[in-house]
């Protein structure tokens, strides 16, 4: 079988991707030159100009990359059927938090962590706009959940924000190798996470607690004015 056109260029782009990764994760993102990229790849740094514009551009493909792979992963829950939702939700957060440990994944949140934020605010990577795909695709999955009647209407912007919080809290915790229960049984935690998420966190009917109202008619024997004591004749 022919080798396809322009095999070795896409050889060699996926690998300086690679080598950015292992290094922006290691080093940091602005610890990291294109020369250590280029030695770690073997070739020119002058080579590296042939398929990226500069670091920037570098870092850009592989959140990139990211995003492409988190939205095929999102759009097999979001066009396939929906006979139980809360089985879809569960399924859908084990899947999101089996990504997390896989090691590509680990590498690009050390850097996003370390570096992410500095690079936002020096307008040098957006990184609100090159997450809008897995922002899209969580609304979409959300919004048939409650056109089908599996969840009740609301903003599924605070709705997906809401139901990824605690899952990526989990991936924060997992990074910093936390010897936490919920760490080690990430499929108990996304079943418990889920449960919550359906019920919400209020009662259905909010009372005052026992406890608070004894203390209030504690607080009014306390402060009312004694009555007059009879004088004896």
């Amino acid at each position: 079988m022919a080798r396809p056109k322009n095999a070795d260029g896409q050889r060699t782009r996926q690998a300086i991707l690679d080598a950015a990764l292992d290094l922006f994760a290691d080093k940091g993102f602005f610890g990291t030159s294109l020369r250590d990229v280029a030695k770690a790849v073997g070739v020119r740094e002058s080579a590296l100009y042939n398929y990226f514009a500069g670091k920037d551009a570098l870092f850009d493909a592989l959140l990139q990359a990211h995003e492409t792979t988190k939205s095929e992963r999102l759009t097999t829950f979001a066009e396939g059927p929906i006979a139980d939702g809360r089985a879809l939700l569960e399924q859908l957060a084990i899947t999101t938090l089996e990504a997390f440990v896989e090691p590509r994944e680990q590498k690009l949140f050390r850097i996003l962590m370390s570096d992410g934020v500095r690079l936002a605010k020096l307008g040098r990577c957006n990184l609100y706009e090159r997450m809008a795909s897995g922002r899209v695709s969580m609304a979409v999955i959300l919004d048939r959940l409650m056109r089908e009647g599996w969840l009740r209407r609301a903003d599924t912007h605070l709705l997906g924000i809401a139901f990824m919080s605690p899952l990526v809290a989990w991936r924060q915790l997992h990074a910093i190798d936390a010897d936490l229960p919920m760490i080690k049984n990430p499929r108990v935690y996304a079943k418990q996470h889920v449960g919550l998420f359906l019920q919400g966190a209020a009662a259905s009917s909010v009372r005052r607690p026992v406890a608070g109202r004894a203390r209030a008619r504690a607080s009014k024997s306390t402060t009312r004015p004694a009555k007059p004591r009879r004088s004896s004749q």
